[in-house]
């Protein structure tokens, strides 16, 4: 019996042209995309974060199952997604504005991963509160409500 194959998501066409004639629409698609893409990774990881605590994989503190979800996603591992997830969120300055310049800048370079950290754990946060978590409410976590994530 022959499968059929599945059919290839639509793809973003990018209009050919040259460079000085992108428009100001072009880039904001782009940015539309790039934000789309990043908040997809922090709804996800808000939601393995809930279905470990729900799970009982927590003992009493969120914080190190965030901090181990987190640290294991592509966006903060490749310094060009970290790069990007450091220009998209809203807590892209988080690091910064927290911490001052100390550890943001590593042998001479950016440190994008750890930048991108900082910003995605408060995007996380946001979401998991969001949602209804209650991450300083450990005996509710057996209770969370996983609908909220789909």
């Amino acid at each position: 019996m022959a499968t059929r194959k599945k059919k290839a998501p639509a793809r973003v066409e990018v209009p050919r042209r040259s460079s000085d004639e992108v428009t100001e629409e072009d880039c904001k698609a782009a940015e539309t995309i790039l934000e789309q893409d990043y908040y997809n990774d922090v709804r996800s990881a808000a939601k393995e974060v809930a279905e470990r605590l729900k799970g009982g994989d927590h003992g009493d503190e969120a914080s190190e199952v965030i901090t181990e979800v987190i640290d294991a996603t592509q966006r903060v591992i490749y310094t060009w997604q970290a790069k990007l997830g450091v220009i998209i969120s809203k807590h892209g300055e988080y690091y910064i504005e927290e911490f001052g310049e100390e550890g943001a800048i590593e042998n001479g370079s950016i440190n994008w991963s750890r930048l991108c950290f900082v910003a995605m754990e408060q995007d996380v946060i946001e979401e998991l509160d969001r949602r209804g978590v209650g991450l300083g409410e450990p005996h509710t976590w057996a209770d969370i409500d996983m609908s909220e994530f789909d």
